[in-house]
């Protein structure tokens, strides 16, 4: 499995579909608020497809962030990026009709190049597909989001929220499915069958 596959995304995509598209927000623009943060590890790396480099992910987070529904509406073209700080996020789900998305972001989780959740921005960018996204790029669209006055959630509200959630300890990607289903039925209800087909892929792996 290449960091979450593909075919879940087509599943993604599938599970909200309205009459007519509505207009595409101005980019770049906040996430309105983080509501839930959880660090992992895996002890098997996976490849992300969600920036060109293709990293592997070996650690990182989980998060829950409310947003504007109409910028993570499923469109046949290109769709705003997620940014967390100098990286892409990976959406899980849609979140059009419940304004959440459950997303996870590689990142060193400990030591010194650890990702301080409290000192990044979290924002969409510019249209794009994320596996063209490089470091040129992000570094391009980081700097749209400082001249937008995008700034990070405060210290407290990200202490908190970490302090909810022990770190998650899976051998490979596939192991936070169950956790990704549970956050999906929590905080994006209307897309109970995606839930569904993360648990599937959860059992298939850990029976495999």
């Amino acid at each position: 499995m290449k960091f979450l596959n593909t075919t879940l995304a087509a599943t993604v995509l599938a599970a909200a579909v309205v009459a007519a598209p509505p207009q595409l927000p101005a980019t770049p623009a906040p996430v309105q608020d983080i509501v839930f943060a959880q660090p992992f590890t895996l002890d098997r790396g996976e490849v992300s497809n969600w920036r060109a480099e293709r990293p592997e992910i070996t650690s990182g987070y989980i998060l829950v962030l409310k947003v504007d529904p109409d910028l993570v509406y499923p469109r046949q073209t290109a769709e705003p990026v997620l940014y967390v700080g100098d990286t892409t996020a990976q959406r899980l789900n849609v979140g059009y009709r419940s304004g959440h998305v459950v997303a996870v972001v590689g990142a060193d989780i400990t030591g010194e190049d650890a990702l301080d959740l409290s000192e990044v921005k979290i924002w969409f960018g510019t249209p794009e597909l994320p596996e063209r996204v490089d470091a040129n790029r992000i570094a391009q669209e980081s700097a749209l989001a400082d001249a937008a006055g995008i700034k990070p959630f405060s210290a407290t509200k990200i202490d908190t929220l970490l302090g909810q959630n022990e770190t998650l300890d899976e051998a490979a990607m596939t192991g936070i499915l169950d956790d990704v289903a549970s956050l999906i039925r929590r905080f994006s209800p209307q897309e109970e069958e995606l839930a569904v087909s993360y648990d599937a892929s959860s059992g298939q792996a850990s029976g495999s």
